[in-house]
């Protein structure tokens, strides 16, 4: 869905919004803004207030755009600046740019509205880290489920879907955009992203290993990563998750 008029307007944008292929088909590209629909107010007036107040070393952040009014949101749209880059598959450096950003947050306090989220991905974190049962059973699950063993470990807020939303620009350091929080241990985003790039993009999982290699517990991360998102694949309704095999016999291969 298009922007509407009085929405590019409180953002003072200008030019014909374009619709961008990231964010689920869902955002628009209007001159130097990019705008998308806004699914949780309590979340982005939260990342607009504190993400700025965050020392930006060795990476850069799109920052929330407040609107020409103040508002964070506008009829249920909010923006962000473009910033310059592109992704790419360099899922080592993807690694060590979200380890950059977790120091730079690790003293925020943990947001008060994640109690309050109810979206799928929401109950696919839940489940990995046994706050809620699974809503829906499979076998795959089953087996990462028997993975899963008791871990303590403290949680700060961590980015928790890096895995497309860093950008890379020659001369520039990467730029993390759409800064999606949890509050959980920071090796949990490194393991998702280790998850989506050998699941989604084929990519030779060594290399990636190799770069968390230093965290003995990544083995407990990574099962809570799959488990993450393959609840969160069931729960908007994804019938075929067989890919999710592959998942599966990493996760042996590291628990081994």
């Amino acid at each position: 869905m298009r922007p509407p008029e009085a929405v590019l307007d409180a953002f003072g944008t200008t030019g014909d919004p374009v619709s961008l292929a990231g964010g689920e088909g869902r955002c628009w590209r209007a001159g130097d803004v990019v705008l998308k629909p806004c699914d949780d107010e309590a979340e982005w007036t939260w990342l607009g207030t504190v993400l700025p107040t965050v020392t930006q070393d060795g990476f850069r952040l799109a920052l929330p755009m407040p609107a020409t009014d103040g508002r964070w949101l506008v009829d249920g749209w909010c923006a962000q600046p473009v910033v310059p880059g592109v992704p790419a598959e360099r899922w080592v450096d993807v690694i060590e740019v979200g380890e950059r950003f977790h120091a730079a947050v690790a003293p925020l306090e943990r947001p008060s509205f994640l109690d309050l989220r109810t979206n799928p991905w929401s109950i696919g974190d839940r489940v990995a880290w046994e706050e809620r049962t699974p809503p829906i059973a499979h076998p795959i699950l089953s087996r990462l489920l028997g993975m899963r063993e008791p871990i303590t470990a403290s949680s700060q807020v961590i980015h928790g879907d890096l895995t497309e939303n860093v950008l890379f620009a020659d001369g520039l350091g990467p730029a993390i955009i759409d800064v999606t929080p949890y509050f959980r241990p920071r090796g949990f985003a490194a393991a998702v992203v280790v998850g989506d790039a050998v699941r989604w993009r084929d990519a030779d999982p060594d290399p990636l290993l190799a770069a968390v290699a230093h965290d003995p517990s990544f083995p407990q991360w990574f099962v809570r990563a799959v488990i993450y998102r393959l609840v969160s694949a069931l729960a908007v309704g994804r019938s075929d998750v067989s890919y999710f095999g592959s998942d599966v016999a990493l996760a042996e291969r590291l628990l081994a």
